[in-house]
């Protein structure tokens, strides 16, 4: 995918919101590479800047071909069809004039924004109300 913010929200799916967007995906496509798993090494900076390498990273990836457009995804964890649906929205994405069945897969998509945006809300909310401040010195 090329968008970091569709990763993130791809990254974030429950399982049923995966089905459903699996269940999405036309019939035109095909898979290139089936989705498989891999290790990547996982590149960190220091706060001057100095790279180092802590490991390596499972992750899973895949290659398809939507009607002579090809699309790519790789996301962390052994989580194959959530490499699959980010290789077909990736094809999607690429193609000119955007085909009919990539507007149900971004709906479907922009859903899944909305409530990622809803829970980290709450989640903050709840997170503020446990909010302590400390007085050093009372009354100054």
């Amino acid at each position: 995918m090329r968008e970091p913010e569709d990763a993130e929200v791809l990254a974030s799916l429950s399982e049923p919101e995966v089905t459903r967007m699996l269940d999405l995906v036309p019939d035109t496509v095909e898979l290139v590479a089936p989705p498989r798993e891999g290790l990547v090494l996982m590149t960190c900076r220091e706060g001057l800047g100095t790279r180092f390498h802590p490991g390596e990273v499972l992750v899973s990836e895949c290659r398809v071909d939507w009607s002579g457009t090809g699309g790519w995804s790789m996301v962390v964890g052994g989580d194959s069809r959530r490499a699959l649906v980010g290789a077909v929205l990736d094809a999607g994405m690429r193609m000119d004039p955007a085909p009919p069945a990539l507007a149900a897969l971004r709906a479907a998509l922009e859903e899944s924004r909305r409530d990622l945006s809803h829970r980290r809300a709450e989640e903050s909310r709840l997170a503020a109300s446990t909010r302590v401040e400390f007085d050093l010195m009372p009354g100054a």
